[in-house]
């Protein structure tokens, strides 16, 4: 008997700084949750918690994904694997003309999971 299990869920990040800002949406966008890293600490739709990002994703989820390296991945692309997760980046897209990841693939092996990022949309601060 097969454990699979597949969930989708709208994924919207940024990043200015040492701050950043997760929205994670179900789908068709019910449900959603807010996180952001402040100067006074991480806030999970607007209340404050005592816990990291990394402790607040191993208990609600399971398992902890550096989100700060997002921006390394697809403005540098030059990573094969961060801690325990594997990354691929095979299809690009131009905006701007510059080419950047379409579809980014992290997989993590020791939880059997597997994540597909897909870029819509990509605005790079200067």
């Amino acid at each position: 008997m097969s454990n699979k299990k597949t969930e989708m869920a709208g994924f919207e990040f940024s990043q200015q700084g040492g701050y950043y800002q997760l929205t994670l949406s179900g789908p068709l966008g019910f449900g959603q949750i807010q996180i952001k890293q402040t100067e006074q600490g991480l806030l999970i739709d607007n209340k404050p918690t005592l816990l990291t990002l990394k402790q607040w994703m191993n208990l609600e989820l399971g398992w902890y994904f550096p989100v700060e390296v997002l921006e390394s991945i697809v403005f540098k692309g030059n990573h094969n694997k961060i801690q325990d997760w594997q990354i691929s980046t095979d299809k690009h897209q131009v905006f701007n003309g510059i080419a950047y990841p379409k579809i980014i693939r992290l997989s993590y092996s020791d939880k059997h999971i597997k994540i597909k990022l897909l870029l819509q949309e990509v605005n790079r601060l200067k």
